[in-house]
């Protein structure tokens, strides 16, 4: 069974470009994201298996989508992902999820141009009821920064969610203001499927006090047709500051 993640992208210029590529399942792990180019099936007319900058240097990305497509089945939940700068730092989110998902939500960053060593990367996981189904939290920040954190759950037990380089949101945004985060579990039940006995419904954001500054509750991300949606929440992040995923089955 085969699995491509597709992207649709939109310019300032009203034109369009399509990114597809064939990628297994994620564990939920920054090692599996993975770049995804032009499309080189030959069905649309454009040249393929090239990465997004520099098919596209100069233009400007307003708006996109990716998405996740498995053969005969919809059990794929879309992580995250988005443009990348050559120096591998996340330039802008892009919205997405499963096969059923649509739209083109226009990009929360309003525009990124494209230049050679511009990337499009993203990963995926396949939906099932299990605890170990990735806790995925991407943010971005009034002043314009954004980050993805991450962990894999444990059954009953906090789990820091943190980023590529293995940083807290503190340690990685500290002195930004969050202005908004998309929040998946490709979980069946959820992240707390237990009544109430060991599991938080939504990522935690704690002070080094231990005082509960946001919650994030995540969606399943792979049979709605609504992409991820942006949750707005503001507050300040400090250097001590922690993102929490506690899931249980």
């Amino acid at each position: 069974m085969a699995t491509n993640l597709s992207v649709m992208i939109k310019y300032s210029d009203g034109g369009f470009t399509y990114l597809r590529d064939e990628i297994a399942s994620s564990d939920g792990t920054f090692g599996n994201l993975l770049e995804i180019q032009t499309d080189a099936s030959g069905l649309v007319n454009q040249t393929g298996n090239v990465s997004v900058g520099q098919a596209d240097t100069g233009r400007v990305a307003i708006a996109a989508l990716a998405k996740v497509q498995s053969d005969s089945v919809a059990t794929g939940s879309y992580l995250g992902g988005g443009f990348y700068s050559p120096q591998g730092d996340l330039i802008c989110p892009v919205q997405g999820g499963g096969s059923n998902v649509t739209g083109l939500p226009k990009l929360i960053k309003g525009g990124v141009r494209m230049q050679t060593g511009v990337v499009f990367k993203g990963m995926w996981m396949i939906t099932a009821d299990a605890v170990a189904s990735a806790c995925s939290l991407v943010v971005y920040t009034t002043d314009g920064k954004c980050d993805w954190f991450s962990a894999a759950g444990s059954d009953g037990a906090d789990v820091a969610m943190v980023n590529k380089e293995g940083s807290t949101i503190g340690q990685a945004l500290a002195g930004s203001v969050c202005a908004a985060a998309f929040a998946v579990n490709p979980s069946l039940y959820g992240l707390a499927d237990d009544g109430i006995t060991a599991g938080v419904g939504a990522y935690f954001v704690e002070s080094s006090s231990g005082t509960l500054k946001a919650m994030f509750a995540p969606c399943q991300n792979s049979a709605s047709p609504i992409p991820a949606p942006w949750i707005p929440q503001t507050f300040r992040i400090e250097q001590n500051d922690t993102l929490t995923a506690r899931a249980n089955v």
